[in-house]
């Protein structure tokens, strides 16, 4: 019979072992990239090495949807707008895929947000922006535009 290794210690050892924090870093981005964006920041309690990753992620979408309550939809506005200007303070590092699908018109005619967005996103190495929205006849059209080889300093 043997008594070199008993289950009990193999079971340990694998449970000890942090696989999922043991990927490279390419990789995590792209896992986040597949997630709502809501989850992919809720994947820093998975452990110290996925605290921040949520930070760098390179392609972002951004669904109004997917801050619906069904209750009130003024406050379903008002937590999307915060959660995506924080997002976006807060991230680090290039962006290079920015989408944005909402209904929602306050992002454009109050507090100006499509704009600072897309201030931010020309700092931020951009190379694709998809907005996806149904704004009215009141929304005047950006009138800043964004070359991305200048933002990445090609020369023309």
């Amino acid at each position: 019979m043997d008594h070199g290794s008993s289950p009990t210690k193999i079971r340990k050892s694998v449970v000890d072992e942090d696989i999922i924090s043991n990927l490279p870093e390419a990789l995590r981005d792209k896992i986040l990239c597949c997630l709502p964006i809501k989850e992919a920041v809720g994947t820093c309690l998975l452990s110290r090495t996925w605290r921040y990753t949520w930070a760098s992620m390179t392609e972002l979408m951004f669904r109004r949807a997917d801050f619906a309550s069904g209750n009130d939809s003024a406050d379903d506005d008002r937590r999307f707008l915060k959660f995506t200007d924080m997002f976006l303070f807060l991230h680090n590092g290039p962006i290079l895929k920015f989408c944005l699908n909402t209904v929602a018109n306050e992002m454009v005619s109050t507090g100006g947000h499509l704009y600072r967005w897309m201030l931010m996103l020309s700092r931020n190495k951009i190379k694709e922006i998809q907005l996806q929205t149904s704004i009215r006849d009141s929304y005047k059209p950006i009138q800043y535009k964004y070359s991305f080889n200048k933002a990445q300093g090609a020369k023309n």
